[in-house]
């Protein structure tokens, strides 16, 4: 995918620029962070209702957020899930793609349901600080999760409270989207998608810590990415146990530090070395300072916390 943007853009001659953190001028993300897998088959709505965490009824031509767990309710991996009508489109961390795609195939059984990755042949575009979309000469005001069909493209505002847009379309009409949009709008990095995925509070499970949060220690409850109302799902009978009779003993929060901090690190609580926390996602260095998403221990919220042993890499919370 990341190849496909590079040819599009050059051919189109779009310069691409870093991202300002109080950037609020309208801009596009050409994202070749995301894998896209197309489900279809009569058995798809089955089969991924009884598989992943959210509620399908709620998914009525729109998009939404969910995820995949294990049978001891661990996230595998999180999407943004598009209902096509004819497919559902799976948009997930890239470097998971392989391995969600081999073992979601060892599920499909004797169900009528075709899993096809599409990530070379489909660009997606990010879109924000946009009131309305203003694209092939129609004006596009959607609602959280809504989605659009307008000249071979699946146009959604992202259910995550964020209001920012996805368009994903194959390579022929993306060529005319961005001519359209190339004289009225930025164009920036996707590192910068993944900054502001950070300061909305969106987690993304990557390869390196797949199965090992459940959905609400990563704010997927709070995301409306699970449906407690459903029936079974893999995983749910844990994933229930907590909502209703349990407190989740570790929670994500929004983190900053003046030094670099790196997905899979640990956060550490003061004068005693002892490991609370750990970085899920993480931002490049912006004004001054890098941003990132960690999951930490409830109770240890308003201690002090360092990304080192030496406590020389002070981690401030961000309510």
């Amino acid at each position: 995918m990341k190849n496909t943007w590079e040819s599009v853009l050059k051919e189109k001659n779009i310069k691409i620029k870093e991202y300002c953190i109080n950037n609020d001028n309208p801009s596009a993300f050409p994202l070749s962070i995301f894998a896209i897998l197309e489900i279809t088959g009569n058995d798809r709505y089955a089969f991924l209702q009884n598989q992943f965490t959210n509620d399908l009824d709620n998914n009525k031509l729109t998009s939404q957020l969910s995820a995949w767990c294990n049978p001891k309710g661990k996230v595998i991996a999180n999407f943004i899930i598009i209902n096509t009508k004819s497919s559902y489109l799976l948009i997930f961390k890239k470097d998971l793609k392989d391995y969600v795609f081999k073992k979601l195939n060892m599920y499909i059984l004797r169900s009528e349901v075709t899993i096809n990755d599409i990530s070379d042949l489909y660009l997606l575009l990010g879109l924000s600080n946009l009131n309305k979309l203003e694209l092939n000469n129609s004006s596009i005001l959607l609602e959280d999760g809504d989605v659009e069909f307008i000249n071979k493209q699946y146009i959604t505002r992202l259910p995550d409270f964020s209001g920012r847009y996805l368009i994903a379309g194959n390579t022929k009409s993306f060529k005319n989207t961005i001519e359209e949009l190339k004289e009225k709008i930025e164009f920036v990095n996707d590192t910068a998608w993944e900054l502001l995925d950070i300061l909305s509070k969106i987690p993304w499970i990557t390869f390196e810590n797949k199965e090992r949060y459940l959905p609400q220690m990563i704010n997927l409850d709070k995301l409306k990415a699970v449906s407690f109302k459903k029936g079974c799902f893999t995983g749910q009978e844990v994933i229930a146990r907590i909502h209703y009779r349990g407190r989740v003993k570790r929670c994500l929060e929004l983190i900053k530090s003046k030094y670099e901090m790196h997905a899979g690190c640990y956060l550490y609580l003061k004068n005693t070395g002892k490991k609370v926390g750990e970085i899920l996602n993480s931002s490049y260095k912006i004004d001054d300072a890098f941003f990132g998403l960690a999951v930490i221990e409830s109770d240890k919220l308003d201690n002090e916390l360092f990304a080192d042993r030496l406590e020389k890499e002070k981690i401030n919370i961000i309510p």
